[in-house]
């Protein structure tokens, strides 16, 4: 496999096929989260000179924070898988026409949005429960403590320390098989059209025979977030700065938090919808790197031996 002929041949359909943003900004705002904080002083802090601020002018950006990020938790459960199966389809309708459009995107995403729901569920669920065993398991020593000892004490903390950098090496590496082999059970449901249950079984024979090709992708695009995430950290924190200026210098000049949070506010949430469609972007080309490498592997062993 020529791995940056993938990844760059990933960024150009990224970028020359614009439909794919809309999914990808809905996969980045299901997979992301939004947050809101402030800080005050209390009984002290006064709306104009004189009058102290109003209750409503701060639950009101407190309880919209609040009610958006309760929408974004059960919204994500649908867009999520939706959005996934529909990037991956849309990447391959443009391998095999050229071209694509988000109605073929959502004709996909519903279709398989059961199936990719399912499979992420029969692939998450025992995962979780997994890991939560093996952490009750590696603080388990720590029972010791009960017998408030000090010779107990000290072999209680060691023997959790050994025991939880084995857990944490085990769930780290377990957990990136599992990444990789449910990459692969998607567009098994998607591309090739199978159930649920056949997808993740040849999804992991199709990882356990190519381990060496899907490991490689998985480094470049680790190393890519790495490299993305060294430029969006400054980034976020510049352009959500940028945008509270205008409110911060709106209460500096009127001391009145009412006219700083009506102006601040919508532009805060406009910095954060804007790293949101740069974050969908990058989302669009992680995924149509995995879909890529899936249809060369594919066309390397024939779908029959996946």
């Amino acid at each position: 496999m020529e791995y940056t002929k993938i990844l760059r041949r990933a960024w150009q359909i990224t970028w020359r096929h614009k439909a794919l943003w809309l999914f990808g900004f809905l996969l980045a705002l299901a997979s992301g989260g939004g947050g809101g904080g402030g800080g005050g002083r209390g009984a002290q802090l006064t709306a104009g000179p004189g009058n102290f601020v109003q209750p409503a002018w701060v639950l009101g950006p407190v309880i919209v924070l609040v009610v958006i990020g309760l929408v974004l938790i059960v919204a994500s459960i649908i867009i999520n898988p939706l959005s996934t199966a529909a990037l991956i389809g849309m990447v391959g309708e443009i391998e095999e026409t050229g071209a694509t459009r988000a109605r073929s995107g959502w004709r996909v995403g519903w279709s398989r949005f059961p199936r990719v729901l399912a499979i992420g569920l029969l692939i998450g669920i025992p995962t979780a429960i997994v890991a939560i065993v093996l952490l009750a398991l590696g603080a388990s020593p720590l029972l010791l403590l009960l017998f408030e000892r000090r010779v107990l004490t000290v072999v209680a903390i060691a023997l959790t320390a050994i025991l939880m950098l084995l857990v944490l090496g085990v769930l780290i590496i377990g957990g990136v098989a599992l990444s990789i082999m449910g990459k692969l059970a998607y567009r098994q449901c998607v591309l090739d059209k199978k159930g649920v249950f056949d997808s993740i079984r040849d999804g992991y024979r199709l990882g356990r025979k190519n381990l060496r090709q899907v490991g490689a992708v998985w480094l470049l695009l680790f190393g890519v977030d790495l490299a993305t995430g060294i430029v969006m950290v400054p980034l976020a924190l510049a352009v959500v700065a940028i945008a509270a200026v205008p409110g911060i210098l709106v209460y500096m000049v009127t001391e009145a938090a009412a006219p700083a949070v009506v102006i601040g506010f919508p532009l805060v949430l406009l910095g954060i919808l804007f790293l949101t469609v740069l974050a969908g972007i990058i989302q669009v080309a992680r995924s149509a790197t995995w879909t890529l490498a899936y249809l060369e592997l594919q066309a390397l062993i024939g779908p029959s031996d996946s």
